[in-house]
């Protein structure tokens, strides 16, 4: 039996999901219908890179959701593979606690794990490493 924390828990989760894809599709109409790109609405550029010529842990953040926004998923994952990650697992989350509720619990929903946001903070600490990694040892800067 699953514990009624969990389960409650799960349910938030799911409509915060469901706004977030609300969101997502509204935005993406909105940039589309009036031809903006996310970096117009966010031209400054990171402090940290400005400043030491590292990478933040969000650099590439922006343009990897301007390319899931074009359905563009590889590049999106080459700027920052935690936003395909992330829409992956909201995209899953949603679809499974919708079937649910119209099955009426027949086919059981995600539930609420706090892997899923440790397994975020890894990838995004990874790439990190990684991208600074290859600005210290040989100078390429893996984003424009």
């Amino acid at each position: 039996m699953t514990d009624p924390y969990i389960l409650r828990l799960s349910r938030n989760c799911y409509y915060v999901c469901l706004g977030l894809c609300a969101a997502c599709a509204i935005g993406g109409l909105l940039l589309t219908v009036f031809h903006i790109s996310l970096t117009e609405i966010n031209p400054w550029p990171c402090t940290l890179y400005t400043a030491v010529g590292l990478y933040c842990p969000g650099c590439g953040g922006t343009r990897a959701v301007s390319c899931l926004l074009h359905g563009e998923w590889i590049r999106s994952f080459c700027y920052h593979p935690v936003v395909p990650y992330t829409a992956l697992l909201v995209a899953c989350y949603t679809l499974s606690h919708t079937v649910s509720i119209l099955t009426k619990g027949k086919v059981k929903a995600m539930l609420f794990r706090p892997i899923y946001f440790y397994v975020m903070i890894g990838i995004i600490l990874l790439n990190w490493i990684i991208k600074n990694a290859f600005i210290l040892a040989d100078g390429i800067y893996l984003i424009g």
